[in-house]
């Protein structure tokens, strides 16, 4: 039975992150920023097997929160392992132009989508529970070498992937030359149908999915990554995809 973290659980990708996690009979910690704003996961947790679903509030936004969780986590009984972490908490406040954007949207774009990401990453590496994989779901508007300059108003949440993108290569090298053998990824999910996809944009977004669809692919792509594999960058496809 492999053990499962999601953060970031209360809907969309990461709430069917959790239902399919749960389908497989293992057992997942769901994060979420309000436990009164997460109907669907308290039902998926009140109705999976007893303790196999346990739901904590982690907010990215936060560092006290991201430290709260992370001791939640630590003091955890018996929990000598953490087969997969996933990271999925962000945001995407439309539009977001460089030319147009206030301080405080881009600064909430780049705490939520990366600095939150990477530091509950790492509390989590801090509390010495052996992690097999931490996964960072991101996307290729965050890639620096195919630049994306039809997406327009997406400027703080391209930038925040990216730098989401650079820390996670950092921490994967950084744990490399520490000898801590915890494999890190970074994972395009898709043109996934979500409420964060539920605007209205200037361009034809193509080969749009559904969460399930997505979710459905990308688990075995996680899986299948070794500490070979720590610090790419891959597509819910199985494809590696250019950083």
């Amino acid at each position: 039975m492999a053990i499962w973290i999601v953060i970031g659980a209360s809907r969309g990708i990461g709430l069917e992150w959790v239902k399919q996690i749960l389908a497989r009979g293992n057992t997942v910690f769901a994060t979420v920023r309000d436990h009164t704003k997460a109907s669907q996961l308290w039902t998926l947790s009140g109705s999976a097997p007893r303790m196999s679903c346990q739901l904590l509030e982690c907010d990215v936004s936060s560092e006290d929160s991201i430290i709260r969780f992370a001791n939640d986590i630590a003091a955890m009984r018996n929990l000598d392992r953490i087969d997969h972490v996933i990271v999925n908490a962000g945001i995407l406040n439309y539009p977001n132009r460089a030319t147009e954007l206030s301080f405080e949207d881009f600064s909430n774009h780049l705490r939520t989508n990366a600095v939150g990401p990477i530091i509950t990453a790492q509390k989590l590496l801090q509390t010495r529970i052996p992690i097999g994989t931490i996964t960072f779901m991101s996307s290729d508007s965050g890639c620096a070498t195919d630049f994306h300059a039809f997406e327009d108003g997406f400027a703080a949440y391209a930038a925040s992937k990216a730098a989401l993108n650079q820390m996670l290569r950092h921490m994967a090298a950084e744990l490399q030359r520490t000898k801590v053998y915890t494999t890190i990824l970074a994972m395009h999910p898709g043109e996934v149908a979500t409420d964060m996809l539920n605007i209205s944009v200037g361009w034809e977004v193509d080969g749009i999915i559904s969460a399930e669809q997505s979710v459905a692919a990308m688990l075995p792509v996680v899986e299948s990554k070794t500490i070979k594999d720590s610090g790419t960058f891959w597509t819910w496809e199985g494809l590696q995809h250019p950083w």
